[in-house]
């Protein structure tokens, strides 16, 4: 038998239907929608935009600009998170692309497309139905979500032909946390705030009842899986970071959102979120690893951070708005860190070490600040003051930065190891990425590392293999101080690469046991040998071995780009919230827009009246 080396695109026609199949669900929702309104008469462009408007307001019950921007931004929010979760996964199993559209690659452009298209949908139908929004140039209207949500898509998208740029300049980075990466996660992440603050804008209790319930729940979801994708690195088992940004990652994700749905729409609110996380991670998880064929992601499991909100909520009810978020926030950094402990144990690639215990106190301040954040997100949501000063939330904002900037720290320390390896079973014939021989073979592999205390109270010491068809991870069993053996045999050759690798603190190291000679970057293969002496070097330089240096520009070309939109993408979503905190304690502003819309839909229907009637 020889293994072939699997290639570094998608070429299979199949897997296009992928991106056929939510174009056409798509378009024949629009075109359902247009059939189903009715003519106006008013031009070229207007007379299709208003026979949908039509359709949407006659069905949701919500003004058009609402319903349409929510429906093609949720459908881009959804084809995006699958490409996205596709995309690492099948790094992670294979390396890096030969082609650039990929169908994982182009699912994600695609979202990201469609949500500047669900930005320019709202306001060409709130245009055409001259709504009373808050915000116009010239003739348009322009709801603020959705310029919000338009200015995120163009960031977003921005960033793929910039790391098309960084690719060409640094090499292929195989990392999500790459400066062009973060800038289109990011858009898509903060894009679920956006909808949110578009659907409030259409007024109190918008909406028919039913579908009001729907779109609540479905909202509250995409805000926790947006503010969670920073997290896939970890649930896929090859973090690049320092254990600690896990637990304040999952702090800060829940602290926001769950908290946010709690006090916007009331009691239960927080576990129906998480339970709905759960149920569309879960199918994301079951589509991408047995369905696609690729490594299985262990997401953070949420339900009891959810208990502790809903617990902690109750007994703060008689709190003042501050103190009750600093009550849930205490909650979700202690006990209800504790339950995600007790699931990493169960669930978790890396399972969450004693050693953790100290630093912890981060996640406790990730979870002070994000709910403060939650809780003023989630009363102008539901159209109340924010209840929180301006001077409160900017050192909320300020925690969260804090929280984030701590775990960044990657160091290096004195660690050498005398690594022995043997076979554990037959060589079989196989070949790598560039076609050449590579004998795969599993081999078992001890270790007496220098000096003995260097890997003791480590977050995970291990022997990781992937890029070969898949992700294995074993650990090293200590057997005497200092003396380690792997737990299970590591796999060699074809197209795996396998190293030891060692998190230990702010401390990330590594070594290598096995990699294939790579011809397009001129590395030397690694082969396994009976005994030698290795030294162990900052991991991401064998995470990331095809990186290198390059021109400076295109670095702050990226690191530009990411910040400043980051920036601009924040300051649009505050002053988008702030806006409509200062509408509703006007007691005027979003009922406005509500008046308006129904007196357009009045008119378009007298005018479809007067139509028929001719």
């Amino acid at each position: 038998m020889t293994l072939v080396a699997v290639a570094g695109g998608h070429t299979n026609l199949v897997d296009w239907l992928w991106v056929a199949a939510p174009l056409a669900l798509l378009a024949g929702a629009l075109l359902a929608l247009w059939r189903s309104g009715a003519p106006s008469g008013r031009g070229l462009l207007a007379t299709p935009l208003s026979r949908i408007a039509a359709s949407l307001q006659r069905v949701s019950g919500l003004p058009a600009w609402c319903a349409g921007g929510l429906l093609v931004a949720m459908w881009s929010l959804t084809v995006a998170v699958v490409g996205f979760v596709w995309d690492v996964a099948w790094h992670i199993d294979f390396g890096r692309d030969t082609e650039l559209f990929t169908v994982p690659h182009t699912l994600i452009i695609t979202g990201l497309l469609g949500l500047g298209l669900a930005a320019l949908f709202s306001i060409g139908l709130a245009t055409v139905e001259r709504a009373g929004t808050a915000w116009r140039l010239g003739a348009l209207r322009i709801p603020r979500g959705a310029l919000a949500l338009g200015v995120l898509s163009a960031g977003a998208t921005l960033g793929f032909p910039l790391d098309d740029l960084w690719h060409a300049n640094y090499g292929i980075d195989v990392t999500m946390w790459g400066p062009t990466h973060l800038m289109m996660i990011g858009g898509a992440s903060l894009a679920p705030l956006a909808l949110w603050l578009l659907y409030t804008e259409a007024g109190r209790d918008s909406g028919r009842p039913r579908l009001r319930h729907h779109i609540r729940r479905n909202l509250s979801l995409a805000v926790v899986i947006g503010l969670s994708t920073f997290q896939l690195e970890f649930d896929m088992g090859v973090p690049q970071w320092q254990a600690l940004y896990q637990p304040v990652l999952i702090v800060l994700a829940t602290s926001i959102a769950l908290v946010a749905a709690r006090v916007a729409f009331g009691r239960g609110w927080a576990l129906i979120a998480a339970a709905n996380f759960v149920a569309a991670r879960g199918a994301v998880a079951l589509l991408v690893g047995p369905g696609l064929g690729h490594v299985v992601p262990r997401f953070p499991l949420y339900l009891g951070i959810a208990v502790v909100i809903e617990g902690a909520a109750l007994l703060a009810r008689r709190l003042g708005v501050v103190s009750g978020a600093l009550v849930m926030g205490l909650g979700i950094g202690s006990v209800g860190l504790a339950t995600e402990w007790g699931f990493s144990q169960l669930w978790g690639s890396h399972p969450w070490q004693a050693s953790l215990l100290p630093r912890l106190w981060v996640a406790v301040l990730a979870g002070l600040a994000g709910a403060v954040i939650g809780t003023a997100l989630g009363r102008v949501v539901t159209h109340r003051s924010a209840g929180v000063s301006r001077g409160v939330l900017l050192a909320a904002l300020a925690g969260v930065i804090a929280a984030l900037a701590i775990p960044v720290a990657r160091t290096t320390g004195p660690m050498t190891a005398v690594m022995r390896t043997s076979p554990a079973g037959p060589a079989v014939p196989a070949v790598n990425r560039d076609g050449l021989p590579s004998p795969y073979q599993r081999v078992n592999v001890d270790l007496v590392v220098s000096p003995s205390g260097a890997a003791q109270g480590a977050d995970w010491f291990e022997l990781n293999s992937w890029q070969g068809g898949g992700l294995e991870l074993s650990p090293l069993v200590e057997v005497n101080p200092g003396h380690y053996r792997s737990a299970r045999p590591a796999p060699t050759g074809a197209t795996w690469k396998t190293l030891i690798w060692m998190a230990k603190g702010d401390q990330m190291m590594a070594t290598a046991v096995s990699f294939p000679v790579d011809l397009q970057y001129g590395q030397a293969p690694v082969t396994p040998r009976a005994v030698q002496t290795v030294h162990f070097v900052a991991s991401s330089s064998w995470l990331m071995r095809e990186s290198h240096g390059g021109a400076v520009w295109p670095a702050v070309l990226a690191y530009t780009g990411l910040f400043g939109m980051t920036a601009v993408w924040l300051a649009l979503l505050l002053i988008g919230f702030a806006s409509v905190s200062r509408d509703s304690a006007g007691g005027a502003g979003t009922t406005r827009l509500a008046v308006d819309d129904e007196r357009a839909l009045r008119g378009r229907r007298a005018t479809a009246a007067a139509a028929r009637v001719g």
